[in-house]
């Protein structure tokens, strides 16, 4: 426990900040001076709760459904270098510790991820730790994380990102061709493409799907691995499959992903929710609440 704020963090991962307890919130205003409302301005209070450990780092990402158990996942984020360069005194947004987010909502940069000298994903120290802490500083190495200028994201992973923004903001979005979908909708349809993608296709189908990807976005240059571990990659793959439907080429690969996804007895799409010892096999379409199964049938056709 530390002595400070009364705060259990013996976990490099936890999340106590996003949704703190209001005798916490009392506890930190009393020691700091700031307002309760200043105070849950910075945490996660205000948006969508959690589902389906949608905040967690590198959520859509394929990594995500061919890993660990998730106890193991320290706290990770991304930076805007164009960001911290204006601040007069760096500091970390609140929404760089979602982890979806691949693209600065204010200046359309690919968001640092990690770190430029030792190539660690950017994480959040211990709270245990003495050490300083700063978003601008590799807490591995102690290297500066901004390098360079900033690389303009995609146009599509712009658009996708900001309608998830709305969807995590107000619980409701319209996307083209989708028509409404509530956040939780959202998440499983991307569990289902992504899931899909990485646990259920063989190595051979998943070839003959990154050829039409990568013509249709001219990243003839962009490998697999890139796809299945970065934010921006996974999140131009999840655009593709999803704008433009339901005729589009990206729409009818996911279509028929999500018609397999019906048609099959098991799959492993919450391997990325089970702790290591857990069998990672589901029953098929029973992931989900029947509501939701039944909306991600409709959008099967």
């Amino acid at each position: 426990m530390i002595a400070g704020f009364g705060v259990d963090d013996r976990t490099l991962g936890a999340q106590w900040w996003c949704r703190p307890p209001g005798w916490l919130l009392v506890r930190i205003g009393e020691r700091t001076g700031l307002s309760i409302e200043r105070l849950r301005e910075m945490t996660f209070e205000s948006i969508v709760p959690v589902y389906r450990d949608d905040e967690a780092s590198g959520r859509f990402t394929g990594r995500r459904y061919d890993c660990g158990a998730t106890e193991s996942r320290g706290c990770r984020f991304v930076v805007c270098g164009e960001c911290l360069k204006s601040d007069t005194a760096v500091y970390l947004r609140r929404f760089w510790m979602l982890g979806w987010l691949a693209v600065c909502p204010d200046h359309g940069t690919i968001l640092i991820e990690r770190c430029g000298a030792c190539r660690a994903r950017l994480r959040v120290a211990p709270f245990v730790t003495r050490a300083s802490f700063s978003p601008a500083t590799c807490a591995r190495c102690s290297a500066p994380v901004l390098h360079g200028a900033g690389i303009p994201a995609h146009p599509s992973v712009c658009r996708l990102q900001a309608a998830l923004l709305r969807a995590k903001c107000g619980g409701v979005i319209e996307l083209d061709g989708l028509g409404d979908l509530t956040w939780k909708e959202i998440v499983a349809l991307a569990d289902v493409l992504i899931g899909m993608t990485w646990t259920d296709l063989t190595l051979a189908e998943q070839e003959q799907l990154w050829v039409p990807y990568m013509q249709a976005f001219r990243q003839e240059s962009r490998q697999p691995a890139e796809i299945f571990d970065g934010r921006h990659d996974s999140m131009c793959f999840l655009a593709w499959l999803i704008e433009g439907w339901p005729h589009g080429e990206g729409p009818t690969i996911a279509k028929q992903l999500l018609g397999r996804w019906l048609a099959a007895e098991r799959n492993r799409l919450c391997r990325h929710l089970r702790a290591a010892q857990v069998d990672v096999w589901s029953c098929g379409p029973t992931n989900f609440d029947p509501s939701i199964h039944q909306r991600l049938r409709v959008l099967a056709g």
